[in-house]
């Protein structure tokens, strides 16, 4: 009886050892979409355009290895990018291109009328020797491109439109080239903003408006002190 209480007590303190553990310990592989500049903030004039480039990223933490590096890059991927906040005058994405290099057998791209949502993306020829080529950026960090999408400001300065990128739903098109090992329920959405900047001009208006107002409150003031 005595033994058998010795062994609970001993696995009880190995599970309760397991929990408490460091998170970093513990060996995670972690999958989302980013962009050229890490999902952050694109600026345009009004009506001017810009280009997102979208990546599958790879972050390792802990013991963990690559998947992507194991199993030589990617077969297929699919990026769905959707307009999440909409102010009067917003963003409109006009064009979907995936990359032809990595993807060069099937496209698998477009943009839904009206441009608040696109997906992008293809896969890769049976008869290439490898998978897609991976970009590695830190010892744990590693990205594929999968391509890029354009986005179209409005015409009113200083609005700012949300765009949310992730995993196509409901779908197993991001695999990898070695083993088709499916990576679609572990990619994380994650989001990015772009602006509309005042045209030149009429910044130079508003300076030489603020100038005026400065050079009259000190004309003003200096009549005061005399």
């Amino acid at each position: 009886m005595r033994i058998r209480h010795l062994k609970l007590t001993a696995l009880f303190a190995g599970l309760l050892t397991a929990a408490l553990a460091p998170a970093t310990s513990r060996a995670t592989l972690i999958f989302d979409l980013v962009t050229d500049n890490n999902n952050g903030n694109y600026t345009v004039l009004p009506n001017g355009t810009a280009t997102v480039q979208v990546f599958l990223r790879e972050t390792l933490s802990g013991t963990s290895t690559s998947l992507v590096l194991a199993e030589d890059g990617l077969f297929s991927a699919e990026a769905l990018l959707t307009r999440t906040t909409s102010p009067s005058a917003p963003f409109s994405i006009t064009a979907a291109s995936r990359n032809a290099t990595n993807f060069d057998a099937i496209n698998d791209s477009s943009v839904v009328a009206g441009g608040a949502q696109a997906n992008v993306g293809g896969a890769r020829s049976l008869g290439s020797t490898h998978g897609t080529a991976v970009i590695t950026d830190s010892a744990t960090v590693r990205r594929v491109s999968i391509g890029s999408f354009t986005i179209q400001g409005g015409l009113i300065p200083l609005q700012t439109t949300t765009f949310t990128l992730s995993d196509r739903p409901a779908t197993n098109d991001t695999l990898t080239w070695t083993n088709g090992t499916v990576l679609d329920p572990q990619i994380l959405s994650r989001t990015f903003t772009a602006t509309i900047l005042p045209e030149p001009t009429t910044l130079g208006v508003l300076g030489l408006g603020m100038l005026s107002l400065l050079a009259r409150r000190r004309r003003t003031a200096s009549r005061q002190t005399n």
